[in-house]
């Protein structure tokens, strides 16, 4: 009986059985995306589904330069440090201590325990090398509490570490998307000019023999200003949006000024990966990174709650101190004796005006806020899933529709071109219909771009390939 009383401190040691049990909330989930089914694949590495190695090697780089995955890095190695400060609060400590005085005994006598000890009646060295050993019982689970909410916050980082990269990712993807199509829309508003240019001049000569009037000179004036006016402010969002993605990628000042970004395919050549969706939303708890991390931060503020409760039981301390000792010697390491202390301390609250108690509901109350933070990142993550799915058909939709349109301009200029050969248009009509089809170009590589932005979208929003363990460690 004696060894269980004696062995039942350790064996309390470290649980942290005061915190609640862990349950996770539960969530009203659908069965299926609104009739859209899912298709099992490997989304680890998306973004190789449209086809551009150029791009595959941005997203390369950004995985490996950018500041925000090494923001990320860093927010995980802090993590890392405090569950193991937290961890070796849960073991004993063990010191060196040691000390050297010069004095002597009054008479040369010293009188302890009810008796006398006699010592040289001189000026001596007195001194003490040993080491002491502190250990706090952990009756109570506070240390081990705090211990499993650090390697909590340990896996949330590891989350959080996995959301950046996803997000990374995914802006690469979207800029890259930009830049391309940007410079697509350079090209075909340079062609624009030059379209606009002709038509004026074709129009200022009729206009000069008196075959036009004033105000349709003026008309083409217009439409040739607005064109010219467009170029500048097209080539400025082409000139930003590479800057953006050279930091992004995470480039040195140096390459940001003197590198630019390669080129790969051109934005129609672009391929257009699947729209369905890679998980079912009864698994997307387990596929988006932000929703585990939200988990782990919960679960930490669970075990927040059971080092908050621990503070109104007593602490227990075991001290031990040993070491050797001399007196009137000249070397401190010639012990003439040996000695060692063991001891013990308690510490238990009686009035504290409160100051636990709010502790304790500063806890819950920090659990009730992590348990809306975990909700909220579900429904959102639903959100984000719905809306990429309805811009992945409207996009569609809308490519389809401008395709169509381009063939129909296409096809208006080839036979605008026919009647120019037999004579039954002019030159300017055939002008018109190049313009008719510059536009529609305008208009189809937006629509294109939707579409490839809406499937990013989609990618980020089911996780982009990542599965994250369950509160039991299973994947």
């Amino acid at each position: 009986m004696r060894k269980v009383i004696f062995l039942l401190p350790l064996l309390l040691s470290g649980c942290a059985w005061l915190a609640p049990h862990y349950k996770r909330p539960e969530v009203s989930l659908p069965k299926t995306w609104d009739g859209v089914g899912a298709v099992a694949r490997d989304d680890r590495e998306w973004w190789q589904r449209y086809g551009d190695p150029v791009l595959d090697q941005l997203e390369s780089e950004a995985q490996q330069r950018s500041d925000d995955i090494a923001l990320a890095k860093t927010s995980l190695s802090q993590a890392q440090a405090q569950y193991s400060y937290a961890f070796a609060n849960q073991l004993p400590s063990i010191s060196v201590a040691g000390s050297d005085a010069y004095g002597k005994f009054a008479d040369g006598k010293v009188r302890a325990m009810g008796q006398s000890f006699q010592f040289p009646n001189k000026t001596s060295n007195f001194g003490f090398v040993g080491g002491m050993l502190n250990y706090e019982l952990d009756l109570w689970g506070k240390n081990a509490s705090l211990s499993q909410a650090a390697k909590a916050g340990v896996k949330g980082a590891v989350y959080a570490q996995d959301a950046a990269r996803l997000s990374v990712a995914a802006g690469v993807a979207k800029l890259y998307f930009s830049l391309r199509a940007l410079d697509r829309n350079v090209a075909i508003l340079k062609d624009s000019i030059r379209t606009q240019d002709e038509i004026l001049a074709l129009v200022q000569n009729q206009y000069d023999v008196g075959a036009v009037d004033a105000l349709l000179l003026q008309d083409a004036t217009e439409r040739r200003d607005t064109v010219h006016a467009a170029l500048p402010d097209m080539e400025d969002q082409r000139n930003n949006a590479e800057s953006a993605l050279s930091v992004l990628v995470g480039r040195s000042p140096q390459e940001l000024i003197q590198t630019g970004i390669a080129r790969g395919q051109e934005i129609d050549n672009l391929k257009v990966p699947d729209p369905t969706p890679s998980v079912l939303p009864s698994e997307l708890l387990e596929r988006r990174p932000d929703i585990a991390m939200h988990e782990q931060m919960l679960i930490a503020s669970n075990f927040n709650i059971g080092y908050a409760r621990a503070a109104y039981f007593p602490s227990i301390s075991l001290a031990s101190l040993a070491g050797v000792n001399n007196i009137d010697i000249d070397n401190l390491y010639r012990a003439t004796s040996r000695s060692w202390t063991l001891g013990a301390a308690m510490a238990a609250p009686v009035l504290d005006f409160g100051r636990t108690q709010s502790g304790v509901k500063l806890a819950k109350a920090n659990k009730n806020q992590q348990v809306t933070l975990y909700q909220q990142s579900i429904r959102t993550a639903f959100k984000e899933v719905r809306d990429a799915l309805l811009a992945q058909n409207t996009a569609s939709e809308r490519d389809a529709d401008n395709i169509a349109r381009d063939e129909a301009a296409q096809q208006k200029l080839h036979l605008t071109t026919l009647r120019l050969n037999q004579g039954y248009a002019s030159q300017i009509d055939v002008l018109v219909a190049q313009s008719t089809v510059q536009l529609a170009e305008l208009s189809r590589v937006k629509a294109r771009l939707q579409r490839l932005d809406a499937s990013v979208d989609l990618y980020k929003a089911t996780g982009g390939g990542f599965k994250a363990s369950t509160p039991d460690g299973k994947k």
